[in-house]
């Protein structure tokens, strides 16, 4: 009977398969005036059939959108060695931090670095290749110009980003791993006068390492202070500025 399903899934599977990017459709599902199926993604862009080369109707496939909601999907990492099956709707979330997906490397972001490769790989190639990395739940940043930093901390992997843009100083911190994994920690930030007296301290949840930090600057869920404000603490060139993590 296992065997039957397993039959049956893999069958289902292939006819979830849209055409033309061979990704699985997922609602909605656009159908051609012949029956034939394609995903909505590439529904925008494509305008006959790959089929047939019939028009597209404005009539969804609901039997298979229902079959696509009930359906588990295998990980896109299969062929790497991961064997877990999801929903349509944790699917994504997997994929942001699976083990045996291939993690690029946080310079990237600034282009020193085109390392890539397993999770499991990531620290060593930090510890290795890049001196800022560092151990622990407090980050001290006492200049304006360093932009990223790498920290380990509670067995996880934490990137830290900060950049000027019109006028305004932004700081976030991402966990290498999904965002529900990220939302169990807390990152604040706390920007100290030379007196050790005035401050500013703003605390948000850490965030998932699929999140592009520009979407995530332009949340102004991070820190967000303008340039007038930043100049008020800097001294000599320097300022007090801390990150620190911790559990919610």
């Amino acid at each position: 009977m296992d065997d039957l399903s397993r039959a049956l899934d893999e069958a289902l599977l292939k006819d979830l398969e849209c055409p033309v990017c061979m990704e699985y459709m997922v609602p909605p599902i656009k159908m051609c005036t012949n029956g034939h199926n394609i995903c909505s993604k590439c529904g925008e862009i494509v305008h006959v059939c790959p089929t047939c080369r019939a028009e597209f109707s404005v009539t969804r496939n609901v039997v298979l959108e229902n079959i696509a909601r009930r359906q588990k999907y295998p990980c896109v990492n299969r062929r790497s060695g991961c064997l877990e099956l999801f929903s349509m709707e944790h699917i994504a979330e997997h994929h942001a931090g699976c083990a045996y997906e291939n993690f690029k490397c946080p310079y990237q972001l600034i282009n020193t670095c085109s390392w890539k490769g397993l999770k499991k790989d990531l620290m060593r190639h930090l510890k290795n290749a890049h001196p800022l990395f560092s151990v622990g739940p407090i980050l001290s940043y006492p200049n304006l110009t360093g932009v990223i930093g790498i920290v380990s901390c509670f067995g996880e992997l934490f990137t830290y980003y900060k950049q000027k843009k019109n006028g305004r100083y932004y700081a976030a911190v991402k966990l290498i791993g999904t965002s529900s994994e990220a939302s169990k920690y807390k990152c604040e930030f706390t920007l100290r006068a030379a007196n050790g007296i005035e401050q500013i301290s703003n605390t948000f949840l850490v965030h998932g390492y699929s999140e592009d930090f520009e979407t995530i600057f332009n949340s102004r869920k991070c820190l967000n202070l303008d340039e007038k404000t930043i100049n008020l603490f800097v001294v000599d060139g320097k300022f007090n500025l801390t990150v620190r993590l911790s559990t919610v």
